[in-house]
């Protein structure tokens, strides 16, 4: 795997329509990023303002998921535009998370259900809850005051739980808010269903298989270099191998990931301002 910044690497043939591509896309996001820099709150009598309930709102993750995914759409085409190099598997990390953040935004906007809604949000809450305690818990840190403070995070934690717990009861959830899970695999296969329609078997797969080369490539993945091997050039044969060259691919790797990502955000803005405005006017 190499990087030479002071050298271009060679455009493939599809390459121009993907930098077109990218061209208006990287418009549409410094709209979205303008609008993250000056937000609104949904109006008063919209849908939005009043899916939140003491205790838990549904607006606020979802906003926040949405402004990341438009960070990191920003951040990947402006760092293209800056080196003129082509890294092989940053791009697929920093698009994934733009990615994940517009899925989550679009599952907890999409069903048509006021307590559909809250109950997905209150279950991201619980998740990301449970995640810090068992990372707080878990960690090592020496006696004394990092332990004190340690302990007192934890408490706080846990009485966040506690009230989240009541907000569950509230909306006739039965489940125990500090073992609810956020699967977000099965957030993604949901989305893909409702934006692309569950008999497009070959959108849905395409979108699969984005999130899974996000993922492997996010993770320093051994097999998302080795399946991209006759892509990439061979550098020298040696006795029972030969050295490769690693590659980032604009038109198979990360157009198409910039892309789902960026359909995915304009869904959730779709969602968002659909639901933040109040539909009846005196």
């Amino acid at each position: 795997m190499t990087k030479r910044r002071a050298t271009r690497q060679p455009q493939a043939a599809g390459d121009n329509g993907w930098l077109r591509r990218l061209d208006r896309i990287s418009e549409v996001v410094d709209a979205w990023r303008k609008r993250a820099e000056n937000p609104t709150s949904p109006e008063p009598g919209s849908s939005l303002a009043a899916d939140s309930i003491e205790g838990l709102s549904v607006e606020n993750p979802v906003w926040y998921s949405m402004c990341i995914s438009s960070e990191h759409l920003d951040f990947a085409i402006d760092a293209m535009r800056a080196t003129s190099t082509m890294y092989p598997t940053a791009y697929m990390t920093v698009a994934r998370t733009a990615f994940v953040a517009a899925v989550n935004a679009v599952w907890v906007l999409a069903p048509p259900a006021r307590q559909e809604r809250r109950e997905r949000a209150l279950r991201l809450r619980a998740d990301d809850l449970r995640v810090q305690v068992t990372s707080f818990r878990d960690m090592l840190v020496p006696e004394g005051k990092p332990e004190e403070a340690r302990t007192g995070l934890l408490e706080q934690l846990q009485e966040r739980q506690a009230s989240l717990q009541k907000v569950a009861a509230a909306l006739g959830v039965q489940e125990d808010v500090k073992k609810m899970r956020f699967h977000q695999t099965g957030a993604i296969d949901w989305v893909a269903q409702q934006m692309h329609g569950v008999d497009d078997d070959l959108l849905i797969g395409a979108t699969q298989a984005i999130w899974r080369s996000g993922s492997a490539a996010a993770h320093a993945q051994y097999h998302f270099g080795v399946m991209r091997l006759d892509r990439n050039e061979v550098v020298r044969e040696e006795p029972g191998g030969s050295i490769v060259r690693l590659r980032g691919d604009l038109d198979n790797d990360v157009g198409p990931a910039i892309a789902a990502a960026t359909m995915t955000l304009s869904e959730a803005f779709r969602l968002y301002d659909l639901r933040s405005v109040s539909h009846i006017r005196s």
